[in-house]
């Protein structure tokens, strides 16, 4: 049985953040239950292209999914579980902000049978959640990862920024330090990028931002730091305790395939790539009268090179890099005779060797774009 991952947007947010580019908007308790019902007719209508798949990960992102009312949530469940076939040991995940939880949306959630929460956190000072446009304090970061051990979550995962406007390293080290307080099973810690079209980008050049060096060190002191407090690396932004890596991202990274639902939802299935459009009242039109229409990647070259350079792209975002075994089984060729450049980054230290594998340094994830650029200009 073929077994494939499920993504669910959920485009709702109480308020869109200063740094944010991911299809969102303000809720509206009307547009999300209209939303919803379109959600579980389009599943319905597509359960059949799927009688012979399992399910074994679910992720809910957006947006804000814990925006949604605990009815929503339950009626999305029932829908997914009564028309695909979701594993029973299925990794099912839902994005929490702060501030949008409580105690009944938790119990609502493991009744679901979500057993794993992604917080975004971000930073634990409440001045720069502010500068954020974030809509939680630390205070009630606190009281929501409290309230979710308290109702049985195991596996939450922790979200942190890095490089924001004024930040400091020490600054973020203070961050990681309380965070590992709390001993989540996984941190996610990204750069900021500044997004064309978000407030942060129509403001660009009076923001005091961190400079590369900056962000490199700390770069660096997030993968010592958090390597000390056992967390492993096993990928450019993520971090998990043993036993604890995100199930479901690994199949983006892996090229495992995934089915998307939701304005903006990608996914991967036979080896193509489609979309649908950012537009949740197209999208709920089309839904409503079952013809939701998909938009084939362009960007997804059929030559063997495009799939080569995306294989190698993908895995080197992993801390166990390209298999060379696995890599010449697939293309026919050597690694090292497909990227003749690659040598150069072995010695500069930026990627190593081990067990067969080429694999970036954390020195060598920093600038991942470039080293990918230049081996596949080599």
């Amino acid at each position: 049985m073929k077994k494939l991952g499920l993504y669910i947007h959920i485009p709702f947010c109480k308020r869109k953040c200063n740094y944010c580019d991911f299809y969102s908007m303000c809720h509206e308790i009307s547009l999300e239950n209209d939303y919803i019902e379109a959600l579980c007719t389009h599943i319905m209508a597509e359960s059949h292209l799927y009688n012979d798949c399992e399910f074994d990960t679910v992720y809910l992102g957006g947006g804000t999914p814990s925006m949604l009312s605990v009815e929503s949530v339950k009626k999305l469940f029932l829908c997914i579980k009564s028309n695909l076939y979701i594993a029973r040991d299925a990794e099912i995940t839902i994005e929490a902000n702060p501030g949008t939880l409580d105690r009944e949306k938790l119990l609502a959630y493991r009744e679901a049978g979500i057993n794993r929460l992604s917080m975004g956190l971000q930073s634990t000072s409440n001045s720069v959640l502010e500068r954020l446009g974030r809509v939680h304090t630390l205070a009630s970061f606190e009281q929501s990862f409290s309230l979710a051990r308290e109702c049985g979550f195991d596996n939450i995962s922790i979200d942190v920024m890095y490089g924001l406007p004024e930040q400091k390293i020490e600054d973020f080290i203070k961050t990681l330090d309380h965070v590992c307080d709390f001993s989540p099973e996984h941190i996610s810690a990204y750069c900021l990028k500044i997004e064309e079209g978000t407030p942060f980008g129509r403001v660009r050049d009076t923001l005091v931002l961190p400079n590369e060096d900056e962000e490199y060190d700390m770069y660096m002191a997030l993968c010592q730091a958090l390597e000390a407090k056992g967390y492993h690396q096993y990928e450019i932004s993520n971090f998990a305790k043993e036993g604890y890596q995100s199930r479901h991202n690994m199949k983006y990274w892996l090229s495992h395939g995934y089915v998307g639902f939701g304005p903006s939802a990608h996914s991967f299935v036979d080896g193509e790539r489609y979309y649908y459009p950012r537009d949740i009242e197209g999208y709920i039109r089309q839904a409503t009268a079952k013809n939701v229409a998909r938009l084939i990647d362009e960007t997804e070259s059929e030559c063997q090179m495009s799939k080569m350079d995306e294989y190698v792209m993908l895995r080197l975002r992993l801390r166990n890099g390209v298999d060379l075994a696995e890599f010449e089984r697939l293309f026919g060729i050597g690694f090292f005779d497909a990227y003749k450049g690659a040598g150069v980054f072995l010695n500069s230290g930026h990627a190593s060797m081990k067990k067969g594998c080429y694999r970036l340094t954390p020195s060598g994830f920093f600038v991942s774009n470039y080293i990918c650029t230049e081996l596949f200009m080599s």
